[in-house]
């Protein structure tokens, strides 16, 4: 499943970001915020997170009443897609970030 990432800010010590580089480099990662958002990620799965951390979901979804088992569910996501889908679009396209080559040679003189 695709999870989009967000752009955050993060200040750490000069020994940490040294440690985290370190660790980026030795794991032939792409970048810091891979590194770190595979540290937050193994942190978060392992199980070893303080019960007070731990915070329910329970309330953050509404689920229809008359569909508790969500059966119906695929259903109506189609739908959704569908009736996007049938609605026009304006699709532009980009200017090309020089200018086209001139046709004509240049002139020695």
């Amino acid at each position: 499943m695709f999870m989009p990432k967000k752009g955050i800010s993060v200040t750490l010590r000069e020994d940490n970001l040294l440690w985290l580089k370190t660790r980026t480099v030795a794991a032939k990662g792409r970048s810091l915020s891979e590194t770190l958002d595979d540290l937050v990620t193994a942190a978060r799965t392992s199980g070893k997170v303080p019960t007070s951390a731990i915070r329910s979901v329970r309330g953050t979804v509404d689920i229809a009443s008359d569909d508790p088992g969500l059966d119906r569910a695929d259903d109506y996501l189609q739908g959704l897609v569908d009736s996007s889908l049938s609605r026009p679009f304006l699709v532009r396209e980009t200017s090309p970030p020089y200018p086209a080559p001139s046709r004509r040679g240049r002139r020695r003189g």
